[in-house]
């Protein structure tokens, strides 16, 4: 189990020593990902733990369960289909680092059952993630990462008020001490993470550095950072100083899934589109914090990064992300592609999207939440009709060999899984998919760009800290 954070990290190290020789670098990002990937068959079917460290309460223990594990797996998908997209380009041995050094600490993150040790490991992920928002040092990617770095800082502060809380009232940092701290840790903790979540109103520097990071780095970002705080919430809720939050949860998630459709619907930028929808996906996670919840993140994980990679390369290849534009020009081997993402995540049968989504539906609290949620799915369909009704070009197209393959990997993983997990009430979804598609029919010659009122960075810093502020006032008042 250590072997899947610190081989990583190993790869990332010799690239780094070995910057210069980009094509060897590229070698062994890839081999390091595949052999990390191995790793994960030996560990899906039980439940073990280790301590890291003969330190007593300073101790760090990583554990492997059925929470940790779809968020590994989507890791391993997620870094493979990356690294196998930019064989074709011309990074370097920095590049390869990063991302292989992210991927060694975002599986710590997972396993980890230590606060402090997620703490660091958070800080880690956050400053490796601002370096490669701005990469290609662009002046919209500088002006993104700062963003996200001054938002992420100050949540990091919040939430290292909380577990320092956690150890002064039971004397460890172990995540077992959260059934006995006080309602202000949680919500410190909370307040904190909540940054990275990207649910609407907490996390509004999302749709500019997702917008505007490189092709490979949109993916990580989308499919991986922001499952962070997803992934901690569904730890945190466990425990019973976190009790408190499941029901929160509920009108968070729903209110953020339909804001981002509404912020989606509208826009004429297809990676902004992509990065709307990702608030309107999170909050649909948030809504039941729970299992189905992990394997959502896993599904929204590979169909995101599928859609990330294709708008990207497409976005590239045409010198526009504007996607009426594309009408006419996107070859059918890319607009293939790009359908697979599409209907995966409008929750068509037999695809993961419809498997993990129907689930979560159908374990709605209460009737009122059910239809709201139904809502969200007809119009993430109405949202992602606009990629389904391009009209592809006659070319047939070909795609560089990398690229293929991680096309096809993230395509095979969204089959199978629908395959494995469908049940026969799921044809239901086809009804949302055809409300969606009707409705984006209708009101098509209507959308407009709304504002970015929210995305200042002005704004969205008083915005986080009111929400911030209103969670310790309603935990102050509720108890």
């Amino acid at each position: 189990m250590i072997f899947t954070i610190f081989l990583p990290v190993l790869g990332g190290i010799i690239c780094l020593i070995l910057r210069e020789r980009r094509r060897l670098c590229a070698g062994v990002a890839l081999f390091a990902t595949i052999i990390n990937g191995s790793f994960l068959p030996f560990n899906l079917f039980e439940e073990f733990g280790m301590n890291l460290g003969n330190w007593g309460e300073l101790g760090i223990r990583l554990t492997m369960d059925d929470l940790a594990i779809p968020f590994m797996l989507s890791t391993f998908l997620v870094m493979l289909a990356i690294t196998l997209n930019s064989l074709r380009k011309n990074y370097d041995g920095f590049f390869y680092s990063l991302i292989l050094i992210m991927y060694g600490t975002l599986n710590s993150i997972f396993l980890s059952r230590d606060l402090f040790n997620v703490f660091v490991t958070v800080e880690l992920v956050s400053i490796i993630s601002f370096i490669l928002i701005s990469y290609e040092k662009k002046g919209r990617q500088a002006w993104a990462s700062l963003k996200y770095l001054l938002l992420s800082s100050l949540g990091l502060n919040f939430f290292l008020l909380g577990i320092g809380l956690v150890y002064m009232e039971t004397g460890s940092f172990a995540m077992e001490g959260l059934n006995h701290v006080s309602s202000i840790a949680s919500v410190l903790i909370f307040g904190g993470l909540a940054v990275k979540s990207g649910l609407f109103l907490f996390s509004m520097w999302l749709p500019d550095a997702h917008s505007n990071a490189p092709v490979e780095v949109s993916p990580i970002l989308s499919g991986l950072v922001v499952k962070i705080d997803v992934y901690l919430s569904i730890r945190f809720v466990q425990y019973e100083s976190f009790g408190w939050l499941k029901d929160e949860f509920v009108y968070i998630g729903i209110f953020s899934a339909i804001a981002g459709i509404i912020l989606a619907v509208n826009s004429k930028d297809a990676k902004r589109l992509l990065a709307y929808s990702t608030i309107s996906q999170v909050g649909f996670m948030m809504v039941t914090c729970d299992k189905a919840s992990s394997w959502h993140g896993f599904s929204h994980a590979v169909f995101k990064t599928l859609l990330f990679l294709v708008v990207g390369n497409v976005s590239t290849r045409l010198g526009t992300k504007e996607y009426r534009d594309w009408s006419g020009r996107i070859t059918r081997i890319e607009y293939l592609f790009l359908l697979v993402g599409s209907l995966a995540i409008s929750g068509f049968p037999m695809t993961s999207g419809c498997v993990t989504k129907e689930v979560i539906m159908h374990d709605a609290c209460c009737p009122w939440l059910k239809v709201l949620m139904m809502l969200s799915s007809v119009g993430t369909a109405m949202i992602f009709s606009k990629f389904i009704f391009l009209k592809p070009s006659k070319e047939t197209g070909s795609l560089p060999t990398g690229t293929l393959a991680a096309y096809s990997i993230l395509s095979v993983a969204i089959i199978v899984h629908g395959i494995v997990g469908f049940e026969i009430y799921m044809f239901e979804s086809l009804l949302m998919i055809a409300a969606g598609v009707g409705l984006y029919f209708l009101y098509r010659k209507f959308m407009r760009p709304l504002p970015v009122f929210f995305e200042r960075i002005d704004n969205s810093l008083a915005i986080y800290l009111i929400m911030f502020l209103f969670s310790i006032g309603f935990v102050i008042f509720s108890t």
